[in-house]
């Protein structure tokens, strides 16, 4: 009688595990859907490679792309194929991101569960990755920063996952996930290389090989797994990255995000500091900074890799601490900046640390007062964790479509000078949406002087003629031209929505 009655407890407990299981899931399906299915217009950033589609076919995507544009080529290749099939419109070129996104989704618990042993830490992930803001805005973006997340969820699901069907078919489906990840996400080196230091000590240590024998020791599989993944990587990265015409310009663009070299001094102090308080906290995580939550959650995640060396679960620190201190080391080579959306796959990571020291701390207390308190302050961390993203959602900062609409009724044949949103409000007249065409570049950052005398300016200001800009004045360098524009009478009309901006501007004196 007392083991039916065990059994039912046991029945109800995973019943209610199974539910909540799925409530947080489809809530992070539904939270993706409608970022996605909403009607936001693409951003600049977006116009810059949407363009590439609209004008090369899949032959054309391997050569390097217009706009100082650069992306993986499979990921190129699938994105064409959804255009290919359903047009080029905003939902087509971000349905790769978005179905990315939520295929990995259901497999973010069973790698945190089979990575930290824990299904408490599990859930915390599952929560905190469902409703995270980044990761849900950028589900919908036409670049491959959420497959670099896929692509670290996947790999680590398939390398530590004790499904029958996976361990049955492990190596030919890491063969193919770890090939696809590499021609679909430049970042996936970095968790391909964590996962052959895992795989090759397994090895070893399985075998129980002595250090002078340790490549003797490689089993069958292994070899075949990171065979395919060095072939695939070295015809990948000489036939598309090395010596990339852009690659110099990149490092100029970027340069700010390479983190300097000597780890000694104060320069890489200031650096580490801006990366975490800005990057992680603020631009990413949205995690909030009442109740001394950063303060915490920094130690909460010393804890965690302290807690991890003690208990020598080195595999968590190999998935964990590595990729973050990989990704660190290629900025100090400038090969890869270090920050925001670019290390959006590190995200994963980060928070399998905070949650496997939440659930590491409640672990240690005695069992009774662990199960008392594991419940309230899983739901008090989760919430601290999520609030700002839930009050946040849905990221919709850039809409150039009230712009367009805007000229469209009221400027249809008006000249018009265009700064940042260039290549944007060329897409959308490329797929008939804006209808007024006669657009001409402007150049970004330039003085009222510099303005006043351009070329572009002075060949179109005999008449009335259109500015579209960024609306606050700082993306293209515009504000102060704005203000003496405004200053001196020449602003006959103006019209703004969120970040984009039109003014009817009449010839100056």
């Amino acid at each position: 009688m007392s083991q039916t009655k065990n059994n039912r407890v046991i029945n109800s407990k995973e019943n209610l595990l199974l539910t909540l299981f799925y409530i947080i899931l489809f809530t992070g399906i539904g939270l993706r859907c409608y970022q996605h299915l909403m009607g936001r217009s693409l951003w600049e950033d977006e116009a810059h490679i949407a363009l590439n589609f609209l004008k090369f076919g899949h032959l054309g995507l391997m050569s390097p792309l217009e706009n100082y544009q650069t992306a993986p080529i499979l990921f190129l290749w699938i994105v064409e194929t959804f255009c290919d099939v359903f047009g080029a419109g905003e939902v087509s070129l971000r349905f790769f991101p978005f179905i990315a996104s939520v295929a990995a989704l259901p497999f973010v618990f069973y790698m945190t569960r089979e990575l930290t042993k824990s299904s408490l830490a599990g859930f915390i992930t599952l929560t905190i990755f469902s409703l995270n803001l980044s990761l849900i805005y950028y589900s919908s973006e036409i670049k491959s920063y959420t497959v670099d997340v896929s692509a670290y969820i996947f790999i680590l699901y398939l390398l530590l996952s004790a499904n029958r069907y996976v361990v049955r078919k492990r190596t030919l489906l890491l063969c193919i996930a770890g090939g696809a990840a590499i021609l679909c996400s430049n970042a996936s080196a970095v968790v391909l290389f964590c996962a052959a230091i895992y795989m090759l000590v397994k090895d070893w240590r399985n075998r129980r090989s002595t250090i002078d024998k340790i490549f003797a020791s490689v089993s069958k599989s292994s070899l075949i797994v990171l065979g395919t993944w060095a072939v695939v990587w070295t015809i990948n990265f000489f036939r598309f990255i090395y010596h990339h015409p852009y690659a110099d310009g990149m490092k100029g663009i970027w340069s700010f995000t390479f983190s300097p070299r000597n780890i000694f001094r104060k320069p890489f102090a200031d650096f580490i500091t801006e990366r975490i308080n800005d990057t992680i906290y603020t631009d990413m995580l949205y995690f909030t900074d009442k109740y001394y939550f950063p303060q915490i959650l920094t130690c909460i995640v010393l804890f965690s890799i302290i807690y991890a060396a003690i208990k020598k679960q080195w595999v968590i620190l190999l998935f964990t601490v590595l990729p973050i201190l990989l990704h660190l080391f290629a900025s100090m080579l400038k090969l890869y900046p270090f920050f925001s959306r670019f290390i959006l796959y590190l995200l994963p990571a980060f928070i399998i640390l905070i949650s496997y020291g939440v659930a590491s701390l409640i672990a240690i207390l005695p069992r009774k007062a662990g199960n008392i308190i594991a419940v309230p302050v899983s739901i008090i961390f989760c919430y601290c964790c999520s609030y700002k993203s839930i009050e946040k959602f849905p990221s919709w900062e850039r809409e150039i479509g009230p712009v367009i609409s805007f000229i469209n009724k009221n400027y249809p044949d008006k000249q018009i000078l265009v700064t940042t949103p260039y290549t944007l409000y060329t897409y959308y007249m490329e797929r008939g949406v804006a209808r007024n065409k006669n657009l001409h570049p402007l150049k970004w950052n330039l003085s009222p002087w510099d303005y006043y005398v351009d070329d572009t300016v002075r060949s179109v200001s005999s008449a009335n003629y259109l500015l579209i800009y960024s609306a606050d004045g700082f993306a293209d360098g515009y504000k102060e031209v704005l203000h003496n524009l405004d200053e001196h009478g020449y602003i006959v009309r103006r019209f703004e929505y969120k970040t984009y901006g039109v003014a009817e501007v009449k010839p100056s004196e």
